[in-house]
């Protein structure tokens, strides 16, 4: 199963697309998405109208969409999966420079997956992966190591580090447009279908994961 862990809406401030242009792109290509993730900046939306509309994008298009969030923290940007409602009462998710350490260590707790975005882009998880993974341990279980929008020495330095230290490798599109440079073109493999987020994480915790290439894009 192919998911796109790392997709932006116009509910992020640098994006204008809506989650229903991703979908129409996604249908047309093969293989397709069986999910995408929507991670804006600093924002998960906990809105009732907004899921049913989700739901019946997931329904129309047969992909499933899955709510995660691009935190901002003292370290670089954060993928969180598997966001409760004691993770939102703990932290103000809107907040930028969140405590990065308190963060993994809480989102672990409550079953969710924290994942550095991009790490050797802009952020400073890629230098600190070693001192990171002693102190969490399993909570750090994977990274990004293909972002759509690196450099392929960005991505080569994540990937490289990831086989060091033996962590779960994972890509994304970091998709803020629709369009052929920005969506389809890296992405996540996972062993096991998966049809909510919580499957979603038990996956990412348990490494049945790798990153995807789409075919045309390399």
């Amino acid at each position: 199963m192919i998911v796109d862990l790392h997709v932006h809406t116009n509910l992020s401030s640098d994006s204008n697309v809506a989650a229903e242009q991703y979908l129409e792109v996604a249908t047309k290509r093969s293989p397709t998405l069986g999910a995408i993730c929507f991670t804006e900046h600093r924002l998960f939306p906990a809105d009732a109208a907004l899921d049913a509309i989700y739901a019946e994008l997931s329904e129309r298009f047969q992909i499933a969409i899955f709510k995660g969030i691009e935190a901002d923290t003292d370290l670089g940007h954060l993928l969180m999966f598997g966001v409760t409602r004691e993770v939102a009462r703990r932290f103000d998710l809107t907040a930028r420079i969140l405590k990065s350490e308190h963060l993994i260590e809480v989102l672990h707790h409550e079953g969710g997956v924290a994942i550095p975005a991009h790490p050797f882009r802009e952020s400073g998880f890629g230098n600190r992966l070693d001192s990171l993974l002693s102190r969490h341990g399993s909570a750090l279980a994977a990274i990004e190591v293909l972002n759509g929008q690196n450099s392929e020495a960005e991505n080569s330095h994540a990937e490289d580090a990831a086989l060091k230290l033996g962590l779960t490798a994972v890509g994304g599109s970091d998709a803020h447009f629709a369009s052929a440079k920005w969506f389809m073109t890296v992405a996540t493999e996972l062993e096991r279908e998966v049809k909510t987020v919580e499957q979603l994480c038990v996956e990412l915790r348990a490494g049945r994961a790798r990153p995807y290439v789409f075919p045309g894009t390399g």
